[in-house]
């Protein structure tokens, strides 16, 4: 079975969950079970009140950070309390991933799932266009004789001929002395 991002690069939500609850039956790809949520600082409501990490284009901020507190970061939190012009450059992206798993553009960057699917849309085509021509070729037997255009033009004389007194449909279209349309 394909995967969400497969089937759906562009409109797919990138989840790492780490609730508690799993709806029964169903598989949910990315769950990591509340034991990988410790240590990870709960910064907000999140889209819906779930205790996961999304990274979502009509909401970007997710309710937890995306890495768990550790021996580089604590030090920088620390930093961060106080003034922000302060911090190098580094320092803020390193705070930045800790918070974050990509940014903007990488999350909008294209993945070139658009060639699997091609592949896979011309392989269906493909393969139905062999198909049909071995129907064609093997199984379904030969036309009959009554599709031949000489046998089409033979049944419209013929009806010609009967209907020959009528004065509506087709014999009132064609001239019998000359024998052509009119």
């Amino acid at each position: 079975m394909l995967s969400r991002q497969l089937m759906l690069p562009r409109l797919a939500v990138r989840a790492i969950h780490t609730s508690s609850s799993l709806t029964s039956g169903h598989h949910i790809e990315h769950w990591w079970g509340p034991e990988k949520a410790v240590g990870r600082e709960l910064v907000g409501f999140g889209s819906n009140g779930d205790n996961i990490y999304q990274d979502r284009l009509d909401y970007w901020y997710p309710a937890i950070r995306f890495r768990k507190e550790d021996g580089v970061i604590s030090p920088l939190r620390q930093k961060e309390q106080s003034d922000w012009k302060k911090l190098t450059p580094e320092e803020k992206k390193i705070l930045y991933r800790y918070s974050f798993r990509q940014t903007l553009s990488e999350y909008e960057a294209p993945t070139g799932y658009w060639k699997v699917m091609t592949a896979v849309v011309l392989s269906v085509m493909a393969f139905a266009t062999y198909y049909a021509v071995f129907l064609n070729a093997y199984v379904y037997p030969e036309l009959p004789p009554t599709f031949q255009n000489e046998y089409k033009e033979a049944q419209v004389e013929r009806a010609l001929v009967l209907e020959k007194g009528n004065f509506l449909g087709a014999p009132t279209k064609y001239d019998y002395e000359n024998k052509k349309w009119k």
